[in-house]
């Protein structure tokens, strides 16, 4: 966090405040406020002469945080109008924050278990039931709705906030912020160094929390920990010290549960709360609701966890400048309010002695009827001093680096926590910087780029002025070709194919090729399955659309220079693909028509049923090489877009040409993220005149040592190697390693794939055939990176 430069001493003498544990953010988050915030989100220090406990001009503001509607994953019809209505009119609270997860909030659906029934799906097609245009613009309408809903005669404030949801490191709720951003594209999912980046830049103006610690992971069935996945617990709290300033909090109780101590959880013996503060982060107690996504949750309920907030005033300026300030503490009994100081300093405060004088420690609990139990907790989840009662003094020797924190229990059960007070804080050691990969390579370099995406001239989309009006329709609304390009450059894309359905336009439309991105010319040709035709200006004959035909339009498109390519051959699968039974594909032509390249990865198709399909030709003797495309189409549906995921090539030169040629030699690899946000490809090595180069597409020889290594410094997962259809090995690849293994000794091929997640993820019925228009299989989603094979010759 950041710390105000305030230095200050004490009647006694012996203590000298250096710091509140106050990044002092500058306290615009809304667009209201935004002249108000200029380059830097940091506020002027301040001095302060006296500590604090809660000051006489501070008022104790309870609200809910972490509400949820169908605007994200709460249940059909409602919206956030509700959450914020229901806390304001039926529970008379001061404020309610609300986080819809961004994974969700960029579609305008809902996505709630409650969708998987037929007779509720229609509702869910439409996030919003009053204003049905606000389902596609959910986060400016969250904020219209949060403004709507405050009201100062009522003593009531709405803010908005989102929810950025990793499934494999743990969700962060992110309030005031005017930007959102989703762990698939800011590349979080991979590093959270990446996120941290995001948050410290063009999320500058928000506060973050950590959200139900140990929850809600991609270990399924599987006890986590580190161990277990190095994303497992945000890197297990790995520190950032460019983030603490607005790393604000820990979710210490979710709904009605107890995240803060030991046991359950997957905590540590310390608690999840107490080993955030020893990793370095400095963060106060958050009590949280995380409720919408049943009918029966009642928003702002005295039997949910609240936060009370120490603010001078009920504004959202005031609440975010006392968040940024540590100034809250967490409430599961709602009745709850409390007084903590050491030294006379209050929460969120750090404090330098110089150890002459002990610690005066004094804790106070009001509104119980029942007997408390007070305990200091400090460094280590370790009580120092307890007391029953409603109230704790003690006497402690000072020391430094350390914090403490007051848990009030009732019965044993957790009932509230204070944010922590920090005692001779010292300066945190941040990790170190990840070296930049090297993209350049003996044979040329890794071009970056996307083979799948659509524009307005399109059939599945609408676009004014390329589309008759009447087709109007703000659900389908396209993107023009100017601006694919301009978002692939965004992304760091070398190179961009815009294949429309059967319409070259795109070729010579206005923008084509602009923003330093190589335009790479094809279609998209429906016959029995979905092709693309790379490289070629100009629709060719299909002919009777027989596979005859098809063969011949693919020769037709190499003799012009050009590429055929299978699309998504595990797309709206209803029957596993297994043994070689390509009747079960939707690509039509089986083995009848040899294609140059497989679409493997596909947002919206099976991965596992394409790869499988790929190593079907593989075993029959042919080089194909693998591709990714992102197949973004409408604006609000795919708000991804280009690069997600990446097909990097190895070319010899930065040109269109380079980059064909060698999507036919089959030097590709495919990653999840684009270069913006860290994507790098995975490499198959061998060692070639005293070092090792790229050999994928390449021959080797049976036998032969080679390695397999990530071009990204910070990438790391499950690698597995698949050698002429059998997995050759499967372990963790560590960041910044290589894995070496030996060629097998007989022909054939290998190639390897890269995951976050463990083999208990494809055995979900999610990742079996289901027709819903989207890939749901979290085998899939955990899938980081992917090589096209080196053959054994």
């Amino acid at each position: 966090m950041r710390i105000r430069a305030l230095f200050a001493t004490a009647a006694a003498g012996t203590l000298v405040l250096i710091g509140a544990a106050s990044p002092a953010l500058a306290t615009s988050g809304s667009a209201d406020d935004a002249q108000t915030e200029k380059a830097s989100a940091v506020t002027t220090p301040q001095a302060v002469t006296t500590p604090q406990t809660k000051a006489p001009h501070e008022r104790e503001l309870i609200g809910a945080l972490h509400e949820h509607s169908g605007y994200s994953d709460g249940w059909p019809g409602s919206r956030p109008a509700d959450y914020f209505g229901s806390g304001r009119d039926k529970h008379d609270l001061n404020f309610v924050g609300s986080s819809e997860h961004t994974s969700n909030v960029n579609s305008p659906f809902t996505f709630n278990e409650e969708c998987l029934d037929p007779r509720v799906a229609p509702s869910c097609q439409n996030a919003d039931p009053v204003n049905p245009l606000d389902a596609l613009r959910k986060w400016d309408a969250e904020l219209e709705q949060a403004k709507a809903a405050t009201d100062p005669a009522k003593d009531f404030v709405g803010f908005r906030g989102f929810e950025w949801t990793s499934d494999r490191m743990g969700h962060i709720n992110v309030y005031f912020s005017r930007e959102n951003s989703l762990p698939e594209t800011d590349g979080g999912t991979i590093a959270m160094d990446r996120f941290y980046d995001w948050l410290t830049t063009t999320g500058k103006d928000g506060l973050a929390v950590f959200n139900h610690p140990g929850d809600k992971t991609l270990c399924g069935p599987l006890k986590c920990d580190v161990r277990s996945d190095l994303g497992f617990g945000w890197e297990d709290f790995k520190y950032f010290p460019k983030a603490d300033d607005q790393m604000v909090g820990i979710e210490v109780f979710n709904g009605g549960s107890d995240f803060g101590s030991a046991p359950g959880h997957n905590a540590p013996p310390e608690g999840w709360y107490a080993h955030a503060l020893d990793k370095g982060w400095h963060v106060g107690a958050i009590g949280a609701e995380d409720k919408g996504h049943d009918r029966t949750d009642d928003w702002g309920g005295s039997q949910y966890a609240k936060t009370v907030v120490l603010a001078k005033a009920n504004t959202e300026k005031d609440i975010k400048r006392a968040m940024a300030d540590r100034r809250f503490y967490a409430v599961l009994d709602n009745a709850l309010r409390l007084d903590f100081t050491v030294d006379g300093h209050g929460m969120g405060e750090r404090i330098h002695t110089n150890g002459k004088s002990p610690l005066a420690i004094d804790a106070h609990v009001r509104g119980s009827s029942t007997p408390l139990q007070l305990e200091l907790v400090s460094n280590g989840g370790q009580v120092v001093a307890s007391a029953t009662g409603d109230q704790l003094n003690a006497s402690l020797k000072a020391a430094d680096d350390t914090w403490y924190f007051l848990r009030v229990r009732r019965d044993g059960r957790s009932v509230a926590y204070s944010s922590p007070i920090w005692v001779n804080d010292g300066k945190q050691v941040g990790a170190p910087k990840a070296p930049e990969s090297d993209l350049s390579t003996t044979d040329g370099r890794w071009l970056a780029g996307d083979l799948n995406v659509h524009s307005c001239f399109s059939s599945d989309v609408y676009c004014a002025g390329t589309d008759d009006a009447s087709e109007a329709d703000p659900f389908r609304q396209g993107v023009d070709v100017r601006s694919r390009f301009a978002e692939a450059g965004s992304r760091g894309l070398d190179y961009l194919a815009v294949t429309d359905d059967g319409d070259v336009r795109s070729a010579n439309a206005p923008g084509s090729g602009s923003h330093g991105v190589l335009a790479i010319p094809g279609y998209e040709d429906k016959v029995k399955g979905d092709a693309h035709v790379l490289g070629v200006d100009k629709l060719l004959d299909n002919g009777d659309g027989s596979a005859a035909a098809i063969n011949k339009l693919a020769d037709d498109a190499r003799a012009k220079g050009g590429i055929f390519q299978i699309d998504h051959p595990g797309s709206k699968i209803t029957k596993k693909f297994a043994g070689c039974d390509a009747s079960t594909l939707t690509w039509g032509y089986g083995f009848d028509v040899r294609p140059d390249t497989i679409e493997v990865w596909n947002p919206s198709s099976s991965i596992r049923a394409a790869e499988d399909y790929l190593d079907c030709w593989l075993q029959r003797g042919a080089r194909v090489a693998l591709t990714g495309g992102s197949d973004a189409q409408t604006k609000v549906a795919q708000p991804q877009g280009a690069g997600y995921p990446t097909t990097w090539v190895l070319a010899r030169n930065r040109s269109a040409g380079a980059v064909l040629e060698a999507l036919r030699a089959g030097r590709t690899s495919v990653s999840s993220l684009p270069p913006a946000v860290g994507g790098r490809p995975l490499v198959i090595e061998a060692k070639r005149g005293g070092h090792f180069v790229s050999v994928i597409g390449d021959d080797v020889r049976p036998g032969e040592t080679l390695r397999v290594r990530s071009l990204d410094a910070l990438t790391d997962g499950s690698l597995r190697v698949v050698a002429n259809g059998q997995t050759l090995l499967d372990q963790h690849l560590t960041r910044d390693g290589a894995i070496e293994f030996t060629a097998p000794a007989q022909p054939g091929w290998v190639r390897a794939e890269l995951r976050l997640g463990n083999d208990l993820l494809e055995q979900t019925p999610l990742c079996g055939p289901i027709d819903v228009g989207a890939n749901l299989c979290p085998y899939d989603a955990a899938m980081v990176a992917m090589t096209s094979p080196v053959y054994v010759r």
